[in-house]
């Protein structure tokens, strides 16, 4: 992989073609300024990430935690009668691009990692046509792709890995987002009768006053628990899942953002756990230290957010 987060193969296809410059780290700064920066629009290009998960992806249309998009292919090459082939003189990349319009998807902004090229609007409007299941009219440099004939064909296997790997991203674990001002139930409301305080305690290696404070919806739960009081309780994953102390939605809309992707990535690192993990207790982290300060105003998250890793670096003796 690429420091720009381009797969090595498609800047060496790029290279044999218009030169690997545009997907470059500086080729993407002179386009999009900072790439970590960059604001997510219709037309752009993005690389999609989750796991071991990878996928180049067009956005179609931009809500406000996930984006309407369709997967992008240039090695291998492969099409069907759904999708439309991009001729190369009119991308980054160089050679034809195929945007495979059949397995259109709601994808999450938290797995969009890098913009690496963004097209014309003609181009977009042709694959949001055809995603939509109509004829698109004719554009220059983009061509209807060929019929797959054949399951036995590479490209159908090509197709059923890119919808297998846009299942694993809508996948990607979310934040427990408070919805419509309702609190959620507390996991000792959850538990009523059932609940045996020393096995619970026992199963989270946790002592005693810290296990209250999950009880009673004091403390966030940490998602790798879950599992963890499933199997002491005997009851399911989401039964308890459900019990997580919500967030603000304007604060899991910025801490779902690209912009702070790279961060996340570096903490999970630093502290030997998940990413999912790493940002879910930033979230908490940062909701919490805006919750002891007092002022007026719609909270600045993002400030809140380098508030709090700031803060927690400087304990650890980092920058």
């Amino acid at each position: 992989m690429s420091d720009s987060g381009v797969p090595q193969r498609f800047l060496d296809l790029a290279r044999q073609m218009r030169g690997p410059h545009a997907l470059s780290e500086a080729g993407l700064k002179e386009r999009f300024g900072d790439p970590a920066q960059a604001e997510i629009k219709a037309g752009q290009v993005w690389r999609a990430r989750w796991d071991e998960v990878s996928v180049l992806v067009l956005i179609l249309e931009v809500e406000a935690r996930e984006v309407n998009a369709v997967p992008v292919t240039i090695d291998p090459p492969g099409e069907d009668e759904t999708s439309v082939v991009v001729d190369g003189a009119r991308t980054a990349f160089g050679v034809e691009a195929t945007v495979w319009a059949g397995l259109a998807s709601c994808v999450p902004m938290r797995v969009l990692e890098r913009v690496v090229d963004a097209w014309d609007e003609d181009i977009v409007e042709c694959a949001a046509t055809w995603a939509q299941g109509r004829p698109a009219p004719a554009v220059a440099g983009v061509r209807q792709g060929q019929m797959i004939r054949s399951a036995l064909e590479p490209d159908a296997e090509t197709r059923a890995g890119l919808a297998d790997d846009l299942e694993h991203l809508q996948h990607a674990p979310g934040l427990p987002v408070q919805e419509n001002g309702r609190p959620p139930g507390t996991l000792a409301s959850l538990l009523g009768d059932r609940l045996d305080l020393r096995t619970l305690c026992s199963a989270l290696e946790m002592p005693q006053p810290e296990v209250m404070k999950l009880l009673r919806g004091k403390a966030p739960l940490p998602a790798d628990r879950i599992d963890a009081i499933a199997s002491a309780t005997g009851l399911s994953a989401e039964q308890i899942a459900r019990t997580v102390r919500p967030l603000p939605a304007d604060l899991v809309q910025a801490i779902e953002h690209p912009r702070w992707r790279s961060v996340w990535v570096r903490r999970a690192r630093q502290l030997e756990i998940s990413e999912a993990q790493a940002r879910l207790s930033g979230s908490y982290g940062a909701f919490a230290l805006a919750a002891r300060e007092t002022g007026g105003g719609a909270a600045d998250w993002d400030a809140r957010l380098r508030q709090f890793l700031g803060g927690e670096d400087s304990t650890k003796g980092g920058a």
